[in-house]
């Protein structure tokens, strides 16, 4: 799954990639706060480490919460409608549920005792205040530690102003001791020339001109760059210039806002002409970039061909302009959110920006269409964790088009392109949200047209919003008869079925599905026949149809073999067919279906899939009467169900028959409390771990519940009489555990319980019990 493959996911704190100077002072104080207030803002200027303070707070703090720590990065954020979905993003919560995603949320972390870390707030200031005020509201465990350049100006916020780095006044014979201004200095420096050390030779020029910068950490990093080619006294000399020039020669103090802003300027004006262009032509994007995309939208044949475009890029990264980020999918960058300002104001002036910016959309309109293309076949999870490290381009990309009445068709373009983007990472509610603002503004007839319509309706049924998406496929039908889009008129018919199924009404589907097959088999639409195979087949199956429906999974399967390395339209074949081996009686199979299954959900970090996988998975355990391992698995899928989706099982009577019918055995195995635990427990596991748990190899039937008798044991829940049976028989935790395939953990605090009830000291007196008067408490018995 996606959290195993390297790649940071959303929410996940930041590795330091370099080492984090000073700041103790402001540390404890978050630390303090934190313990009497529940909102916290960093405010101070752009460059002076707002963010780096928080992240490295959230670090030190992360094991204070038992939830721990989830960032929420909204620099490269542009429209607040959008806010709430991107902490439901960093939350990992899918937006599978037609629900307001503030809902989603503060649902979600309503008994959590979490830290969330919301990092540059102050262009969604309002926004970001009405979250807060919200989430604290309904979350009472929850801590939030905001930064912005303004205080958000909620009730109970505590503002904690963030300064520039201490740096001494100079008097003769001072040390500088205790300066974080110059250990930072010290510290960057170093790693720019190698070999470099602050010593009494040359502190006092340290000194000066960290104090000259204001100790404003940004503003010293951009001077430590200019090292490698200018002395200490050279650059004391050009930036006292440079300051001369700002205030007409007068030595009076210069706000600190214009300290970073001149130093800017300074490393502005020292890179050659190409990095100047290059790095306004770079503002435009937001977040990370590759070396590809920086080529496609920056170069020009005049003034940056597109072989100068890296050579550039190294330049800027080496002056500290351009952060360099190495990550899984390879060597990325980004610029910090002042020097990105700084570089659009200087794009504005040369009279180019809105050219830079059609190109970036040009390009990513062109990673749209590339991933329509291909993302059904073997490079899908590489193209999926690209475009989740483009998602803050793409959205720029289509606010340029919303914007833009003449792009508004480009824009329904790419937001029908990504189809699959939306579905796969679960952002269907996002998805859907460009599709309405893009098809508002295009209303051109086109396939395209007929594409976003029935997607708009296709994402309302998987959210549960039923029964109000008829016109868009009506529209979608008239559209695709009239232009003659005959592949158009196929998916929409398929949806029309899709859209009746899922509201009960079954009648004439069937029909319509085999209609739409024979039209996409004429046509040589792989991908609708794949995705027919497994939502026909389900129809078919809830149905009543088992072969039927097996047959089309099985048919979605083979046109898939070709490609091994697609997870998304294998898995769900391989769940439904599970469920109809299942409901045919082919039990063995429908698990080796399941276990094959959740290895492709787990990759695509597919919440909702998962679930329906550990759901049919604990129908085995309760066949096998492995009833702890049922409350769990059980207890898990509901937590992601909750995640996920509107409703657990997306409301279908055989899957809630089946779901009950293996709760009601277990219950009556572990008794009411026993499952109550377990399904807690569940609830509360890590992914990877309900996924460890799911794959765990469970063959043997688990011994029987001993009968509840008259004896000294009569006080002991069904499952803790089957623990000290197993106790007797003189297995230890670990091979109890393996026994009856639950986790040691689980198996330690069923003994505690058992010694805790019986008023015992140790485990031979529970294994006395066996012999003693009362041992027919553990007699082994069929009965459960």
């Amino acid at each position: 799954m996606n959290r195993s493959s390297g790649r940071r996911m959303p929410g996940d704190l930041p590795a330091e990639a370099t080492s984090f100077v000073g700041r103790r002072h402001e540390l404890a104080q978050v630390a303090e706060v934190l313990t009497r207030a529940r909102l916290v803002t960093l405010t101070g200027p752009g460059g002076v480490g707002k963010t780096r303070t928080a992240v490295r707070a959230a670090h030190e703090l992360r094991t204070s919460f038992e939830a721990g720590v989830q960032l929420v990065e909204l620099s490269a954020l542009r429209d607040p409608e959008l806010l709430a979905n991107t902490v439901a993003a960093a939350l990992d919560l899918p937006e599978q549920a037609a629900r307001p995603a503030i809902e989603v949320i503060a649902d979600y972390l309503e008994d959590k005792d979490l830290l969330l870390l919301l990092d540059t707030c102050e262009h969604l200031v309002d926004a970001c205040a009405m979250l807060c005020d919200e989430l604290l509201r309904a979350a009472p465990r929850l801590r939030i530690v905001a930064t912005s350049r303004q205080p958000l100006d909620v009730a109970g916020e505590h503002v904690l102003a963030i300064g520039p780095l201490s740096v001494p006044e100079l008097y003769p014979g001072a040390a500088g001791q205790d300066c974080d201004a110059l250990a930072l200095f010290e510290d960057r420096a170093s790693a720019a020339v190698p070999g470099f050390t602050v010593s009494d030779d040359n502190r006092a020029d340290v000194l000066a001109l960290c104090r000259r910068l204001d100790g404003i950490p940004l503003a010293i990093e951009l001077a430590v760059s200019r090292l490698r080619v200018l002395s200490l006294d050279e650059m004391l000399t050009r930036l006292d210039d440079r300051f001369r020039l700002l205030t007409g020669g007068r030595r009076t103090s210069v706000p600190r806002h214009q300290t970073l802003r001149t130093a800017i300027g300074w490393s502005h004006d020292l890179s050659t002409e190409p990095e100047r262009l290059l790095w306004a032509r770079l503002s435009v994007f937001a977040g990370e970039l590759s070396l590809q995309a920086a080529e496609s939208v920056c170069a020009d044949d005049d003034v940056l061909p597109v072989d100068d475009v890296l050579t550039s890029l190294i330049g800027l990264v080496e002056k500290s302009v351009v952060v360099r980020v190495e990550t899984p999918e390879g060597t990325r960058y980004r610029m910090l959110d002042t020097i990105r300002e700084f570089g659009l104001e200087q794009l504005a002036s040369l009279g180019g920006e809105e050219r830079t910016r059609q190109r970036h959309l040009a390009y990513f309109l062109d990673v749209a269409r590339s991933f329509d293309e291909e993302w059904t076949g073997d490079s899908q999870i590489p193209l999926l964790r690209a475009l989740v490290r483009d998602q803050a381009n793409v959205r720029v990309a289509l606010e340029h088009c919303v914007a833009s009445p003449r792009l508004h068709c480009k824009g329904l373009e790419m937001a029908t392109a990504l189809w699959g983007y939306w579905h796969t990472t679960g952002l269907l509610t996002e998805g859907r949200y460009w599709l309405r603002r893009t098809l508002d503004g295009c209303r051109d007839e086109t396939p395209v047209r007929v594409k976003a319509l029935y997607l708009t309706s296709w994402y309302m049924d998987i959210q549960g919003e039923r029964g109000n998406n008829e016109d868009l496929l009506k529209e979608a039908e008239r559209i695709a008869t009239h232009i003659s889009d005959r592949n158009g008129a196929a998916w929409t018919l398929a949806f029309q079925a899709h859209r009746r199924y899922f509201l009960g009404r079954m009648e004439g589907c069937a029909a319509d599905f085999e209609e739409a097959r024979t039209r996409m088999t004429a046509l040589g639409d792989e991908t609708g026949l794949r995705m027919l195979g497994f939502y026909g087949g389900f129809m078919l199956i809830i149905s009543g149809d088992h072969e039927k429906g097996i047959a089309w999974c099985d048919d979605s399967l083979a046109r898939g073999a070709a490609y091994p390395a697609e997870q998304w339209a294998r898995s769900w074949a391989l769940w439904v067919k599970s469920v109809g081996l299942w409901l045919r009686g082919d039990h063995d199979a429908s698990v080796e279906c399941s276990r094959e299954g959740i290895r492709s959900k787990a990759a695509l970090h597919d919440l909702m899939g998962l679930a329906h996988f550990a759901e049919g998975l604990a129908w085995h355990a309760a066949q096998l009467r492995h009833f702890e391992r049922v409350a769990v698995l059980q207890g898990a899928a509901d937590a992601l169900w909750r995640r996920a989706a509107k409703e657990a099982r997306f409301g279908i009577p055989a899957l809630h028959e089946l779901h009950d019918r293996a709760a009601g055995q277990a219950r009556a195995a572990l008794g009411a409390d026993g499952y109550h635990d377990s399904f807690v427990e569940g609830g509360q596991l890590p992914l990877e771990v309900v996924v460890d748990l799911a794959l765990d190899d469970e063959t043997a039937a688990a011994p029987d519940v001993p009968p509840q008798r008259s004896g000294p044991a009569d006080g002991l829940t069904p499952r803790e009489r089957q623990v000290a049976a197993l106790v007797s028989e003189g297995l230890t935790n670990r091979e109890i555990a393996a026994k009856l395939v639950v986790s040691k953990r689980t198996i330690d605090s069923h003994v505690e319980h058992i010694l805790t009830k019986l008023g015992f000291t140790s485990r031979s007196q529970i294994a006395a019990l066996h012999t003693g008067p009362g041992s027919e408490s553990f007699v082994p018995s069929s009965e459960v």
